[in-house]
């Protein structure tokens, strides 16, 4: 992975994940588009004060935390030699949190909800194809403006550069924690849903070294512990080594 590329492409995924559905279920309809924006504020002041606004129907996969992934991280520790010499340092991977917040008026907002929740837990274990297919459908303008232009160049669908595959699972979050994040937007609550997605790592290039082989078995035998037996201990010992 490359630690400019990996996070925004996942996302990037996760979003036409999001998108591919809503099209299947609106059909002829237009679709809402998925932002990746949080929930939109309230207008300072409102456009027409004397009229009451629908807020129009909307989707936000809102990328909110990111967190070191606990098991590679301390997957190879400890990191130093016998000398005391720093060897290799902890994979660089983390998990990514989402809200999927939904706006609208009406019970439409319930409605992409829904589609949301369906089309991220569909899809619990992303197929490596799918990414590709995705990531590979970006059109890439020549010359690139920007460094995001160049995202297509993120194997995030390669085993070689993505040791595990990425996972989407809906995480629980109590009310206080949704209480302090939509605080934190500045945003009224709307009805959303979270979801852990895992694992992203942002530096595979590097190596770790190897765990340390057996060169050499030593197996020894002693009698049992009879305060009456002359026999010293490790009288019978047999040394093996291993292949």
């Amino acid at each position: 992975m490359t630690a400019h590329f990996a996070i925004p492409a996942t996302t990037f995924v996760l979003r036409e994940i999001v998108q591919e559905r809503l099209k299947i279920a609106y059909g002829d309809l237009t679709a809402p588009t998925v932002s990746i924006e949080p929930p939109p504020r309230p207008p300072a002041t409102p456009a027409n004060p004397g009229a009451n606004q629908p807020e129009p129907a909307g989707i936000h996969l809102f990328l909110h935390h990111a967190a070191p992934n606990p098991a590679w991280r301390n997957m190879y520790e400890p990191h130093v030699s016998s000398t005391g010499h720093r060897v290799s340092r902890s994979p660089l991977a983390v998990d990514l949190h989402y809200m999927l917040a939904v706006t609208g008026a009406d019970l439409e907002r319930e409605v992409l909800l829904g589609l949301g929740i369906a089309a991220l837990t569909r899809h619990g274990i992303v197929p490596r194809p799918k990414i590709a297919s995705i990531l590979t459908s970006i059109t890439v303008p020549d010359p690139a403006a920007k460094l995001l232009d160049k995202l297509t160049a993120e194997p995030l669908h390669d085993s070689n550069t993505q040791p595990e595959q990425i996972t989407i699972s809906q995480a629980s979050v109590d009310l206080d924690l949704s209480t302090k994040i939509w605080s934190a937007l500045q945003s009224p609550l709307r009805p959303s849903a979270y979801f852990l997605v895992t694992t992203v790592f942002l530096d595979v290039g590097d190596s770790y070294p190897a765990p340390a082989q057996v060169e050499q078995a030593v197996v020894k035998v002693r009698p049992a512990a009879d305060p009456a037996s002359s026999l010293p201990l490790d009288t019978l010992s047999t040394t093996g080594t291993s292949s």
